[in-house]
């Protein structure tokens, strides 16, 4: 049986798509949507920032934001305003509820459980191979799984380990983002730890060292993690209601063999919707599916199903990849230079890619330019 759509893989790029395209003209189109798990779970946390929720933010409950932010450096912290801008977090567990109850009701749509072992070309075509259903045929397919692979070259990643912990007695500022922090307890420059406090009581930890290494111990992260929560939040007495783990490419290139095909469009992290710089990819994935589903409705060349970003915005993060992979005991004063000395409503529009180059000029010019002129003069892509 062929298909209109097909959909490999359903995270958050794959459900995100189907969101958007579910309200669109084509949403009475033949899908077939194939992912190995139910996406029953509460696998991970999403964070982005704007005025407003986004339009597929689950509306289930309170929609839950933070409007301060800061950066530390040891004792030393940064705290920063974000003007009209919003930092929001979703559930992973209330996003896919709220995409797969939207798909429920469309009789048009197909879910397999199934692994997709590749996307060959055949006859001319992509198809979809399957481990229990053989092959499947789509008019378009629109893959976000990293199926292999194409470079043995070693790339850093932020790899992380995050526990929901609840606390008897108070240590979190409910009103503060934690973005990044150095802390002296913390032994390598190249790891900092990520707050989303809940309230007073109960927060999301996360500690994130940025690597090489292919294979990294998970017990040893849980062990700084512990560590951190012990010495610096000063918690002893806590339980976990919840924890993730997870792995983010931090590279401007595209490091898997997919294949060049206009029928076969890329969503997510193979895409390119991650920031190499920072790992952050929500926003982006919404940015890209409204653009494809678009496109796909005005029927436009399929160049235009893919996200594409300005050179500059490359540029900048290579210079900060060669950083970290050069000289990563730069990184702790480097975030903490830029969050110092400019707004945060800025700084996260920078980030976001949504500024524009005399902004960015103006973002860059008040910070120290020793280490970036080194890595200028060091310069390689990342």
């Amino acid at each position: 049986m062929d298909y209109d759509i097909v959909v490999t893989g359903l995270g958050c790029a794959g459900l995100s798509f189907v969101y958007h395209l579910l309200n669109s003209p084509l949403k009475n189109q033949k899908i077939l949507l194939i992912d190995n798990d139910p996406k029953q779970q509460n696998d991970r946390t999403w964070c982005y920032w704007s005025e407003d929720p986004l339009e597929i933010h689950p509306r289930t409950g309170p929609v839950i934001y933070w409007d301060k932010m800061s950066i530390t450096n040891g004792l030393h912290s940064v705290d920063k305003s974000l003007g009209n801008l919003k930092y929001y977090q979703i559930k992973s567990s209330d996003f896919y509820n709220h995409v797969l109850a939207k798909i429920r009701v469309q009789k048009n749509i197909t879910w397999i459980l199934d692994a997709v072992i590749d996307i060959p070309i055949i006859n001319g075509a992509p198809v979809v191979r399957t481990g229990n259903h053989g092959v499947i045929r789509g008019t378009k397919i629109f893959n976000s799984i990293p199926l292999s692979s194409k470079s043995t070259k070693r790339y850093l990643k932020q790899v992380f380990v995050g526990w929901e912990i609840e606390s008897k007695n108070p240590c979190f500022d409910p009103k503060t983002v934690t973005l990044m922090d150095f802390d002296s307890l913390i032994d390598t420059e190249t790891a900092f730890v990520y707050i989303l406090p809940f309230s007073e009581k109960r927060g999301l930890v996360e500690y994130t060292i940025f690597t090489k290494e292919t294979n990294i111990d998970k017990t040893q992260l849980e062990a700084k993690l512990s560590s951190y929560i012990k010495n610096k939040l000063g918690v002893e007495d806590y339980k976990i209601n919840f924890r993730e783990e997870g792995a983010i490419p931090m590279s401007t290139k595209n490091n898997y063999n997919q294949l060049d095909h206009s029928d076969l469009i890329l969503l997510g992290s193979i895409a390119g919707c991650t920031k190499p710089s920072t790992g952050y990819t929500f926003h982006t994935i919404q940015k890209h599916s409204k653009k494809v589903v678009n496109s796909l409705v005005n029927k436009s060349p399929s160049k235009n199903l893919k996200w594409k970003r300005k050179f500059r915005f490359s540029f900048y993060d290579n210079i900060l990849l060669n950083i970290a992979c050069k000289w990563p005991n730069e990184l702790p004063h480097l975030f903490q230079d830029l969050f110092q000395k400019n707004k945060g409503r800025d700084i996260l529009l920078f980030l976001n890619e949504e500024t524009s180059f005399l902004q960015e000029l103006s973002i860059l010019i008040r910070l120290k330019f020793e280490v970036f002129i080194k890595s200028l003069l060091n310069y390689e892509s990342h």
